[in-house]
């Protein structure tokens, strides 16, 4: 539940320390990029404090759901993260790799907004099968369809609003995660009430 405070929130707060950082213009791996004052503070506290909770979530989706795809998908975005702050991009993160490390850095972004447009609906196929879930099928899948849209429209926006897609993109994606997590803890503990014998 705290991912979408942590990562738009932080990315947000750090980028005003920043002059010349336009939020709904860069990147949020600019905040990272090779020699940028903000590299280290983002990229061990905001990709690896993020990629910390995505450990932890995938933990409760195991619990939640078994080891299927959705905690599958959930861990690949805890690594996909992680990775992201181990491979710097390069100033200005420019959309043509100059570097090996920038090359690098652009797959596993790609990869990881990837796996989190495709989250919900995977949500979507496994939670027709949970009873205590089912309300949840229509808002997924309106959720995954309308990631995919913005998935596949994002390169056409132009590099001068990479920024307000990428935002736009993951304040979906991760309100509904965060909503799904919320649910997911309160299933959890009915289940252990039960399990322990309380009303």
């Amino acid at each position: 539940m705290l991912v979408p405070i942590w990562l738009l929130g932080g990315s947000l707060a750090l980028g005003l320390t920043r002059p010349g950082y336009e939020p709904l213009r860069d990147a949020i791996s600019e905040l990272g990029e090779r020699g940028a004052p903000t590299a280290l503070t983002w990229n061990v506290a905001g990709f690896g404090g993020v990629a910390l909770l995505y450990a932890g979530y995938a933990v409760a989706i195991r619990a939640g759901f078994g080891a299927g795809w959705l905690f599958r998908l959930t861990v690949l975005q805890a690594v996909l993260i992680a990775a992201s702050a181990a491979l710097f991009c390069d100033p200005g993160c420019p959309p043509v790799p100059a570097t090996p490390m920038m090359f690098g850095h652009i797959v596993v972004g790609l990869a990881y907004f990837a796996t989190t447009t495709l989250l919900p609906l995977v949500a979507w196929g496994t939670f027709r099968h949970r009873p205590a879930w089912r309300s949840w099928m229509r808002p997924s899948l309106a959720v995954g369809v309308i990631l995919v849209v913005l998935f596949f429209i994002g390169p056409a926006l132009g590099e001068d609003r990479v920024g307000a897609w990428q935002r736009f993109h993951l304040l979906l994606a991760l309100s509904w995660h965060a909503a799904v997590a919320l649910h997911l803890h309160r299933e959890l503990t009915r289940a252990s009430a039960t399990a322990s014998g309380l009303p």
